[in-house]
């Protein structure tokens, strides 16, 4: 188990300097992060959030780079669970990170919108939250534990208008051709290795690590990311994000699908946070397509956000 913790930290040091280093390793160290939520739009509004947790004495904090974020400020999670806003899913519990992917689309009324590998829902119902259920949103995941999730999520949420497919994400061009060029967003937010779940005291969260996982992740993005590209409209956006520090499972990836679809195109991201970083130029000797500069954000972790990695691509 320590040797595991030793090779992340190495890999670690590589990705960053000392300073965002220390950064990170506070976030594995600390034993509290602070609740986030967003506001359900389809059942109230701020006002009657922001009221209801003034009369118990309860603070929470808008994050301004983010549409409808919020934190809650000194409090924990239990202290929302006797609200009623929390109790009818008023208000849901999301992280930071995971509402990026949403708030870089340009969604609009009768956009036909892919949601790969979906479960738990967090982004689709965030999606049909913001387009007050209008258009039909295609929601794809692997297995029926996973699909439960999301079927709960979305039931919980008053979120209709999303149709639920169980198949495998690499293959579901192959079991829908007449989905080419079909849809007008794909949201990527693809499996990952996902070390945000790792605590420096609690040992069983970090056994799994291991560079094989890493590699065989990133296979498996690839893997899904030739399969969805063909489903893109001309003129259109694909999100790709993750939740892990791996430069295999991030700029290397962005690295390949300009490398093997000349029609995409990587956009650049503005994203006015303090934890926000620009891509790794190069890793462990690999060298990465010059149009990535400044495009990508790789999010540090703090308390009140886990890391993530974001890039937006257009299909020219």
């Amino acid at each position: 188990m320590k040797e595991q913790l030793k090779n992340f930290l190495e890999k670690l040091a590589k990705i960053y300097n000392k300073n965002d280093f220390e950064i990170c390793k506070s976030w594995f160290e600390a034993e509290k992060r602070k609740t986030c939520f967003r506001v359900n739009l389809l059942k109230t509004d701020k006002e009657e959030v922001f009221e209801v947790l003034e009369k118990n004495n309860l603070k929470a904090r808008k994050i301004d780079f983010l549409k409808n974020w919020y934190v809650l400020e000194n409090w924990k999670e239990k202290d929302l669970w006797d609200l009623d806003i929390f109790k009818d899913w008023k208000i849901y519990l999301q992280s930071l990170s995971s509402q990026i992917p949403v708030d870089f689309l340009d969604l609009k009324e009768k956009d036909k919108i892919l949601d790969i590998t979906a479960s738990p829902g967090w982004k689709t119902s965030q999606v049909q939250s913001i387009l007050k259920n209008t258009w039909e949103i295609i929601a794809v995941d692997n297995n029926q534990i996973r699909i439960d999730k999301l079927k709960f999520t979305l039931e919980r949420q008053w979120i209709k208008n999303v149709k639920i497919l169980k198949t495998d994400a690499r293959n579901i061009f192959e079991k829908n051709p007449n989905f080419e060029n079909y849809f007008d967003k794909i949201i990527a937010d693809l499996p990952c290795s996902a070390e945000w779940k790792i605590f420096f005291w609690k040992e069983k969260s970090f056994w799994y690590w291991k560079e094989e996982i890493v590699r065989k992740n990133a296979k498996l993005q690839k893997e899904i990311l030739k399969n969805i590209v063909p489903m893109l409209k001309k003129d259109w956006e694909l999100i790709y994000s993750t939740c892990t520090i791996s430069p295999e499972e991030n700029e290397d990836i962005c690295h390949f699908l300009l490398c093997n679809f000349p029609e995409l195109e990587i956009v650049n991201l503005e994203l006015n946070y303090e934890n926000s970083r620009n891509w790794l130029c190069t890793f462990w000797k690999k060298i990465f397509k010059k149009e990535i500069a400044n495009a990508v954000k790789r999010i540090l972790p703090s308390l009140e956000s886990e890391w993530f990695f974001i890039a937006k691509f257009r299909k020219k």
